[in-house]
């Protein structure tokens, strides 16, 4: 992205508007499908309506980099590949395109899209509609069903693939967007993004409260996910809940358009493009695993793609056009690592998506001797080591026992132990194994304090663990990647006779080791009878 200044900014949004007061052509170029439904009946009725594209602002609210629903955070991935296309588009017919992150706009400070929102003029905002509805359908926000994530605010910025053009703007407030409008003469705003009954609707920016200003406002139905649910035992799925908010919306808000289906008529929008994952219910990845204690059912989807094929593997290949076909849920038992995508007349119309699922063992009994109380053989940790003396980075500390690496208590997934050891990961903790050890057990997971703050704010997002026991050298178990407000990974691991050491190792999951501090609870060895 080239950095434009404000001076520069500036004159553009003049010439711009120059331009647009002088343009003797009628409105014309730009034909939507207007889709209402009926507040009583919901039988549906279509209008068309022609507006110039120059008078015509695209709003994408919302498109963040996380999620505290894995499910969430992934359906918001899947979408912006398809956003990307129809915001270059936009561009291209002259709409104004604005990104609107919200609470984590202020971490843009220094964007030249941002920076040239404080040199609008300031404009009063008038109060032309009184915006009435009924309260919108919200599924809770958690598309994972029975095993629901924990809440937290861990994103901190707009999702790194979707494209910022320097020609772009990042209002946030009511005030901001109608100055906006008044500069560029913009009419109609078309809205894109999520969670659309919570944040398209209700955030300042939103369209409430662009409606209320005067402004014609239009939902992109195929550009918009609800605030998801989840619940296959009534087949309720995050697709069926983002229907029934657009139908809301359609009903007592605002028309909406088919975005793809209003760029191919003019030309803007290739057929053949592929841009729509297939969409996965619950959806874990491998670096956000979703762990499940109870058989779980999983849901495949393609809403826009309809009457593909979905096709999808277990044995960790890619998925062909020969491969299974999906045609119920799925039901998994054991960890598993699904692939798959859709074809239609054997050609992939959708990108491949994969799915990771693990499953917890039973709960290991609480040792007889906790790992505190030994003395380990080595402890190395986050930092530089110089003849097995560590300097620690930072502010992390050696391993500290019974409590958090930070001298808080020992916290994963809500819940509180009073024995273990908190460490920073990249951490290692090697112990002797005595003859009279028969097992070792213990809980490892996330560290949870830094949720105290904030409900992790900007942070949440970047623990990423993987916690390992090595007996001899030879890796005897190991954990997926754990992430902040996950359930603890179970460990109960048979000691071989003869054994002489085991190693506890907490390693970052490949992508850095920010906040990776993590807590090894309940740990220890349970002794031969």
């Amino acid at each position: 992205m080239k950095p434009i200044g404000l001076a520069s900014r500036s004159i553009q949004l003049a010439v711009l508007t120059l331009l647009i007061a002088c343009d003797p052509r009628p409105l014309q170029g730009l034909t939507l499908d207007l889709q209402r439904r009926d507040p009583v009946t919901g039988s549906v009725t279509l209008r068309t309506e022609t507006v110039d594209p120059k008078r015509v602002g695209v709003i994408a609210v919302d498109v963040w980099n996380y999620h505290w629903c894995k499910t969430a955070t992934m359906r918001v991935d899947a979408f912006v590949p398809r956003m990307n296309k129809a915001l270059d588009a936009a561009r291209a017919m002259g709409m104004t395109v604005m990104l609107c992150p919200s609470d984590v706009v202020d971490n843009y400070g220094g964007y030249p899209q941002r920076e040239a929102i404080f040199a609008l003029p300031k404009v009063e905002v008038p109060s032309v509609v009184n915006v009435t509805c009924p309260p919108v359908p919200d599924a809770g926000g958690c598309a994972c069903g029975r095993e629901r994530c924990g809440g937290n605010f861990g994103w901190d910025g707009m999702h790194p693939a979707l494209r910022i053009d320097e020609a772009d703007l990042m209002p946030d407030t009511q005030a901001e967007v109608y100055a906006i409008c008044k500069k560029m003469g913009l009419t109609h705003l078309i809205y894109v993004g999520f969670h659309t009954q919570v944040c398209l609707l209700g955030k300042p920016m939103g369209l409430r409260a662009m409606k209320s200003a005067g402004l014609q406002c239009v939902l992109a139905r195929d550009m918009t996910d609800a605030h998801p649910g989840y619940d296959p035992s009534r087949n309720f799925t995050p697709d069926l809940n983002t229907e029934q908010v657009v139908e809301h919306f359609e009903k007592h808000l605002a028309p909406t358009i088919h975005f793809e289906a209003e760029l191919t008529k003019l030309g803007k929008w290739d057929p053949n493009w592929v841009v729509d994952p297939v969409r996965i219910a619950p959806w874990g990845t491998l670096m956000r695993p979703h762990l499940f204690e109870q058989p779980i059912t999983v849901t495949l989807t393609a809403p826009l793609q309809p009457g593909a094929e979905i096709r999808y593997t277990l044995d960790g290949s890619h998925p062909t056009s020969a491969s299974t076909l999906y045609l119920k849920p799925l039901v998994f038992t054991n960890a598993t690592t699904l692939r798959v995508t859709a074809f239609r007349d054997g050609r992939a119309v959708c990108l491949e998506s994969e799915g990771s699922f693990a499953r917890l063992g039973p709960m290991p009994p609480t040792p007889q001797i906790a790992i505190g109380d030994l003395k380990p053989l080595r402890n190395v940790g986050f930092g530089h080591t110089y003849n097995n003396v560590v300097r620690y980075s930072g502010n992390t500390q050696a391993p500290q026992k019974d409590r958090s690496n930070l001298g808080q208590p020992l916290k994963v997934n809500r819940t509180t132990y009073q024995t273990g050891m908190g460490v920073h990961a990249p951490c290692s903790l090697m112990y002797e194994i005595k003859p009279e050890y028969e097992r070792f057990v213990g809980l490892a997971g996330a560290d949870e304090n830094l949720i105290n703050i904030s409900n992790g704010s900007n942070l949440a997002k970047h623990p990423s663990i993987v916690f390992k026991v090595f007996i001899d050298g030879k890796e005897a178990a190991r954990s997926p990647v754990m992430r902040v407000v996950s359930t603890a990974w179970r460990f109960d691991v048979p000691l071989p006779a003869g054994s002489r050491q085991i190693n506890l190792v907490a390693m970052d999951a490949g992508d850095g080791s920010r906040q990776d501090f993590a807590d090894w609870a309940n740990a220890g060895f349970i002794v031969r009878k």
